[in-house]
């Protein structure tokens, strides 16, 4: 089975103040696209011409992955506006919805974003598949209001987003499948405006048997409703040409039926866009309708123009944002103002840290509980950011790391921060007196214990002479060393506990 599309595409500036279209559709072999401009602001018919103009482009088959195909575009479409904003400062503020359906493979594949709508009609149930990006929309999703009250909401029509040249340009995307008899309709909100209900247009998709018979009816019962807004039609028929039907399109050769283009991307001004994008297309089919007698209904003169009365409403919209003229200017100065106060903040912190002082070893890491590690004093942090050293030693202590008790020797191993270099030269001073008042104790040889021998000189048979005994200290008279050792009762109890295993010179009894 092999789908096709038969399609129509019809706009009309609608019953409101406007003077110009700034719609823009487009139906072709695979592509169908609505683009509805920013209605209040100047360039809104530009905007939605450049998109169109860009995505008309993707209307060919083969497209590896036709929803992301779609996504590029929209993006491109939104940087395209935003360079022709950056050329023509004037049009800052314009920009456009879109909706656009790519059918390949038996499926639609769907781009949206906006308030324009696609609806899908099969077997005489319509069903809306794209979502409205609209301020009452959001409140509808929040459950904070009704259908009904979004009908009569005062900022009903205020879009969310658009592409408008900003970074927020990625849209809705999804798909769905297709048979032979489905109905795809794309319009813009226009229609919706003219408070048309989902049975209307489901009745109106029914009743006409051509894609070009329903667009007429649809803009038709848009305008006898008293449509202010512009209001543009897309239909199009999926077919199956492997049937043979008569009046199915031929989508081999050179018989193709020629893509119809309406609205603003249609006039003179904007089709030379982007002359790249028409290549593969035919030629333009402007494909506007006009009815007379609903203008005249309506209180309108020949040319569209009201009788005195204004729209605010539409002015208000899109709620336009003040033109900038020298944004790249303004741009430039941010970035420069941000670069200086990184700059200065920068600076500022590296001075701070260089104002800092601690105590910690040299070598440092992994080098620092070894034999040649020695106590330092270093200025800075012992914060470490590769590629930017924010400390150096200041002061190297004689004294040597080993040489403190290990609860001392792992503080400074973790280093001990100061409040200034005469505090960090106090707590060095403490660290040097607690380890000589921990360093262990001498080791002393035994005295040997003198024997009698006998005496072979002429004096033999004398008494021997005794050896002299060692002399006792006086009472209160000072020891040879005053300084408590490791071990000893008189010694720190920072001080690691003395190893009580026996000396192997001890005397035994």
């Amino acid at each position: 089975m092999t789908l096709a599309l038969r399609y129509a595409a019809h706009t009309d500036v609608g019953l409101g103040p406007k003077t110009r279209n700034e719609d823009s559709g487009y139906a072709g072999p695979h592509l169908l696209a609505i683009a509805d401009g920013m209605g209040g602001t100047v360039g809104g018919d530009v905007a939605s011409a450049i998109t169109i103009t860009t995505v008309r482009a993707l209307d060919k088959a083969g497209h590896n992955e036709p929803l992301r195909a779609l996504g590029q575009a929209a993006v491109e479409a939104n940087s395209r506006i935003a360079a022709r904003i950056d050329t023509d400062p004037h049009l800052e503020g314009m920009g456009t919805t879109l909706t656009a359906i790519l059918v390949q493979d038996g499926l639609a594949n769907v781009a949206h974003i906006g308030d324009s709508r696609a609806y899908h009609f099969r077997a005489g149930r319509l069903r809306m598949i794209t979502r409205d990006h609209t301020f009452v929309q959001s409140l509808i999703d929040e459950g904070r209001i009704t259908l009904e009250e979004a009908e009569h909401h005062p900022h009903r029509s205020l879009i969310m987003r658009a592409l408008e040249g900003r970074q927020d340009a990625r849209p809705d995307l999804d798909r769905l499948e297709l048979e032979p008899g489905d109905r795809l309709l794309v319009c813009s909100d226009g229609l919706d405006n003219a408070a048309v209900k989902d049975d209307a247009i489901a009745d109106v998709l029914g009743r006409f048997a051509g894609p070009q018979e329903a667009a007429d009816a649809l803009i038709a019962l848009a305008l006898d409703q008293g449509s202010p807004d512009n209001v543009t039609c897309v239909v199009a028929d999926v077919v199956d040409v492997s049937q043979g039907a008569a009046d199915a399109p031929t989508l081999i050769g050179t018989a193709v039926a020629a893509p119809a283009v309406v609205g603003a991307a249609a006039e003179p001004d904007n089709q030379a866009l982007d002359d790249s994008a028409f290549e593969h297309t035919a030629a333009l089919s402007p494909g506007a309708i006009v009815h007379p007698a609903s203008r005249q209904a309506h209180g309108l003169s020949g040319d569209g123009l009201p009788h005195g009365e204004s729209d605010l409403e539409e002015e208000l919209r899109y709620a336009p944002r003040p033109p900038r003229r020298f944004r790249w200017l303004s741009r430039i100065v941010v970035a420069v103002v941000v670069l200086g106060l990184l700059g200065t903040g920068g600076r500022w912190a590296y001075g701070w840290t260089q104002d800092q002082y601690y105590v910690g070893p040299f070598p440092t890491d992994a080098q620092a509980n070894t034999s040649r590690a020695r106590v330092a004093i270093f200025r800075g942090i012992s914060q470490q950011i590769p590629g930017v050293p924010l400390s150096h030693v200041y002061e190297m202590q004689s004294f040597a790391l080993s040489k403190l008790p290990s609860y001392q020797r792992q503080q400074v191993a973790d280093t001990i921060p100061a409040d200034s270099l005469s505090h960090a030269r106090e707590i060095v001073g403490k660290l040097r007196n607690l380890a000589q008042q921990c360093a262990p104790a001498p080791t002393q040889s035994p005295t040997p214990t003198p024997s009698k021998t006998p005496d072979s000189s002429p004096t033999a048979g004398k008494k021997p002479t005794a050896t002299s005994k060692p002399t006792k200290p006086a009472e209160g008279a000072a020891s040879p060393s005053t300084t408590p050792r490791a071990g000893d009762a008189r010694a720190p109890q920072e001080c690691d506990p003395a190893d009580s295993t026996p000396s192997p010179t001890s005397g035994s009894k």
